[in-house]
């Protein structure tokens, strides 16, 4: 997660929480819900984590390592988290993105994310985007 954060350190309006982050951190996150990781060639490539939320699950902290970019392993790992909230009983998946990140925002659209909320986030703003999973 690191590694694929690390190209926006200083670059953001806000800077990411993710480079602060201590191990500590990861493995609080993940006992309050868990995380998967996408794999090429037994390396990790990409991770994202997820936590209950209501009816619900909140994903946070998709990465994806810049050289593995645009193959669709954030959408894998989207695809594959969807898959585990249905199995949970989950009616939807929601997901903060940056309004500075527009690939982004545009990634999860593709995906069926709509955006139901925009607010501040320090020096930029954050789109709450939200996928029902009964709608495929």
């Amino acid at each position: 997660m690191r590694a694929a954060f690390a190209e926006y350190a200083g670059k953001l309006p806000q800077e990411s929480g993710a480079l602060r982050e201590r191990l500590e951190d990861v493995q609080r996150a993940m006992a309050e819900g868990g995380a998967v990781l996408a794999f090429i060639d037994n390396v990790a490539v990409g991770s994202a984590r997820f936590e209950p939320d209501g009816d619900g699950l909140y994903v946070g902290r998709v990465a994806v390592l810049p050289e593995h970019r645009r193959q669709g392993i954030a959408s894998a790992l989207m695809r594959f988290i969807e898959d585990l909230a249905r199995s949970m009983g989950k009616a939807w998946i929601r997901i903060g993105v940056r309004e500075s990140l527009p690939s982004n925002i545009a990634l999860y659209q593709t995906l069926g994310y709509q955006t139901i909320k925009t607010e501040p986030h320090g020096a930029d703003r954050s789109r709450t985007m939200v996928r029902r999973l009964s709608d495929q």
